[in-house]
């Protein structure tokens, strides 16, 4: 029975992060996504909370889920749902996140513009920061750890984007996530030597994703230059968003010569 006031370091030390994103509805069918990636060897779950139906969203669902990933790390999200765009919306998911944390989850993700919603994802009003950073001291207090995120969507150039990681880590992220986007050649090596960037510049671990045509790419790229996770899917998985599939990604790490490597007798 895995503690659940007993919190996992999310990060492996000395290579990306391999971890198995679920975004299935209902809890029995995360609990078999789960079991299916612990088959394959995995270094960690991500469980996208906004997914789940809402009477899946209980203690006893969660505790459920967390056990289910024995001991695993679990990184969780609860993005806003549809019209979910007011600062009072946030005021509950971030219950619901907290509640997941007490639960057995381990890393949480808060957006950059959470309490005051932005089109970017990063607000700059006074109050919701301070009320973001409040809230991180909360997780930390707990023994969890933050991952903040903000999900710009559209390419901008290495100055800004670590103009955002800097202002993420100044409010107390463990790890900074930044997601835009490429659609060019150019655009996705800029967006490759911005992952390089992060890891040289930031001082925090990094999550550095795109969208658009080249998102592919940069996602099994980006964490051999520099991020420090990937984002990935159990095989059997859909992966509409260009996520990689786990053993492509371990695929790549061995043949980077990364060592110990989950299950990579069966690759």
């Amino acid at each position: 029975m895995r503690d659940k006031h007993t919190h996992r370091k999310f990060l492996i030390p000395g290579r990306p992060t391999l971890c198995v994103m679920i975004k299935s509805r209902v809890t029995s069918e995360i609990i078999r996504d789960i079991r299916l990636a612990l088959e394959e060897g995995c270094d960690a779950f991500g469980l996208q909370m906004e997914s789940m139906l809402p009477e899946c969203r209980t203690e006893t669902d969660f505790c459920d889920i967390f056990n289910a990933m024995e001991d695993k790390p679990a990184y969780v999200t609860n993005y806003r749902r549809g019209n979910t765009k007011s600062a009072a919306d946030d005021e509950y998911l971030a219950k619901e996140l907290i509640t997941a944390l007490e639960c057995g989850g381990d890393l949480i993700d808060i957006r950059a513009d959470m309490f005051y919603p932005t089109s970017s994802e990063i607000t700059y009003n006074r109050a919701a920061v301070e009320k973001q950073i409040r809230f991180i001291e909360e997780v930390h207090k707990l023994g969890g750890q933050v991952i903040m995120s903000s999900h710009v969507l559209k390419f901008i150039k290495t100055d800004e984007v670590l103009e955002i990681a800097r202002e993420q880590r100044r409010r107390g992220a463990d790890i900074a996530k930044i997601v835009t986007a490429a659609d060019t050649e150019s655009e996705l090596l800029e967006n490759l030597r911005i992952s390089t960037c992060l890891k040289d510049k930031l001082g925090i671990p990094s999550l550095f994703l795109c969208g658009g045509s080249a998102s592919r790419k940069h996602r099994l790229l980006g964490p051999l230059l520099g991020s420090d996770i990937y984002l990935v899917v159990q095989e059997s998985a859909d992966s509409p968003e260009g996520q990689p599939k786990l053993k492509d990604a371990k695929r790549l790490l061995l043949m980077m010569n990364y060592e110990n490597i989950p299950g990579e007798k069966n690759i």
